[in-house]
């Protein structure tokens, strides 16, 4: 399987960002070819629905985005919600460039998120963006997702044994669901 992993926090200690990396290495442990998208090393353009297609982020993350099986988008949680990067990301990602010369990237993708936060009462912060996906791309969202907070970490920064068996669940779920749905027989398109 083809597989994405979007990092969008710019903190430079991030936990996030190691989910993100956490992933790729159980994912491409089991074989799997993983595209590692770091956006604090890509600073990307605002979305501005016009100049951003001509950009070498938009049209090199685009040609990632769109070939994958499967997403995961790693987020750090500010204020009850995904960061805005993460946020900024699948709006440019998703959208059609005027005159429809290309397709936006996240249509018909099965989307995993994970996320970080520093207390365990935000779980729910990706719902927001996951409906997002779900209603405007036709994406499919994971039941499985991860969610870790401060009390998952241990001193040395390791992963708690609970959310790394959440993690390696979760990843298990999406490649399942990935390789039933790679020969659906319908392409989805901006409608409602």
């Amino acid at each position: 399987m083809e597989i994405s992993v979007v990092s969008s926090s710019l903190d430079a200690r991030s936990r996030s960002r190691v989910l993100a990396d956490l992933c790729r290495i159980a994912l491409e442990d089991k074989g799997h070819s993983v595209d590692f998208i770091d956006l604090r090393q890509l600073d990307p353009p605002n979305f501005d629905d016009d100049e951003i297609y001509s950009s070498e982020v938009y049209q090199s993350c685009h040609k990632i985005i769109a070939a994958a099986d499967a997403v995961i988008l790693a987020s750090p949680v500010y204020n009850w919600a995904c960061c805005a990067e993460l946020k900024k990301f699948v709006e440019y990602m998703g959208s059609t460039p005027p005159g429809g010369s290309l397709r936006g990237a996240f249509y018909d993708k099965v989307v995993m998120f994970v996320n970080s936060a520093s207390y365990p009462h935000s779980y729910m912060a990706f719902a927001s963006l996951a409906t997002s996906l779900m209603l405007d791309f036709k994406c499919i969202v994971s039941p499985y997702n991860v969610y870790a907070h401060g009390d998952n970490w241990g001193e040395g920064g390791e992963l708690d044994d609970a959310t790394t068996a959440r993690l390696v669940k979760s990843l298990s779920v999406l490649i399942e669901l990935a390789e039933r749905l790679k020969s659906r027989s319908y392409v989805s398109n901006w409608e409602i």
